[in-house]
């Protein structure tokens, strides 16, 4: 194996590792990531918290969920703390209560984009060739007599069957994917 410093890469893995749980340590002790860099050695804060995050990542996620439970409880209890002064309106804990109020929603993962069905893409896809089409329906009426011709006795042919069949289904499916849209966030 390869040494640095009188290390293999295994004894530097295994000393990283032990930093980072260290790291993980102090953070649910509710160290600041300023205080952990200081007092592990790292150059800057976000050394820090990229070390507690990587150690997070290591855990099984039973346990990530479990610490997750922890900080959402410190969260409430440092909430608790400062009731008494937002509720009299002192600005300052009115300012803290944001943040904890901003910490809880990114440590549940409010923040985080929603996925996109794609519905409000087809369905303006199709509303703009249902528009395109009744256009030229309409383009085509024009060129049509004023009155209708009498149509021979008997049931209509498989083509206007089909046409009217088509747009019906067309019409019905524009608005279902209409009401879908409006019903999604």
């Amino acid at each position: 194996m390869t040494t640095t410093k009188g290390k293999t890469r295994t004894q530097i893995a295994a000393s990283a590792r032990e930093r980072e749980a260290r790291a993980l340590d102090l953070r649910l002790l509710g160290y600041s990531y300023d205080r952990i860099a200081r007092e592990l050695g790292f150059a800057h804060r976000s050394a820090a918290r990229k070390s507690v995050e990587r150690a997070l990542k290591a855990i099984p996620r039973e346990a990530a969920l479990e610490l997750r439970q922890i900080e959402l409880e410190r969260l409430d209890l440092a909430q608790q703390r400062i009731a008494k002064q937002i509720m009299s309106g002192h600005l300052g804990a009115i300012d803290r209560l944001l943040r904890i109020m901003d910490h809880r929603a990114k440590l549940l993962g409010l923040y985080e984009p929603q996925p996109d069905s794609g519905i409000a893409e087809v369905v303006a896809v199709l509303g703009a060739w249902l528009g395109q089409v009744r256009e030229e329906d309409e383009a085509l009426d024009a060129y049509l007599p004023d009155s209708e011709p009498q149509a021979p006795p008997g049931p209509p042919g498989r083509r206007e069957r089909s046409a009217d069949a088509s747009r019906e289904r067309l019409r019905r499916m524009y608005e279902d994917l209409e009401a879908r849209s409006r019903s999604d966030p």
